[in-house]
């Protein structure tokens, strides 16, 4: 009996592995926890998924830097094949909109 290998499909685009991989590497680098959140859209059985990625940041109080940084997306979307590949995506987003937070002048005064 033979098991399938987690990162045997992963040449055909991101999957659980990169999702978890971006996930560790955008904790590291901006010193914060990273989470997802899957909420259904619509009614019923139709309408996809909303997928949210937050970062979340140990701030002090008083600070004027964000406690969390949000991105969304929902799928299915034109741009992704999989759904992995477009939480892969969102993780993307995330990382811009904390770029956003950083080019922010007025909150390092």
């Amino acid at each position: 009996m033979t098991t399938k290998k987690p990162w045997a499909k992963s040449s055909s685009g991101p999957d659980e592995i990169d999702v978890e991989t971006m996930m560790r590497a955008l904790g590291a680098l901006h010193s914060g926890h990273v989470g997802l959140m899957f909420s259904p859209l619509g009614t019923g059985s139709i309408g996809g998924v909303l997928v949210t990625a937050v970062m979340t940041f140990d701030v002090l109080p008083g600070s004027s830097l964000p406690a969390a940084v949000t991105a969304e997306g929902k799928y299915p979307c034109s741009e992704c094949k999989t759904f992995w590949g477009h939480v892969f995506s969102v993780l993307h987003g995330l990382d811009y909109q904390i770029g956003r937070v950083y080019q922010n002048e007025t909150l390092w005064k």
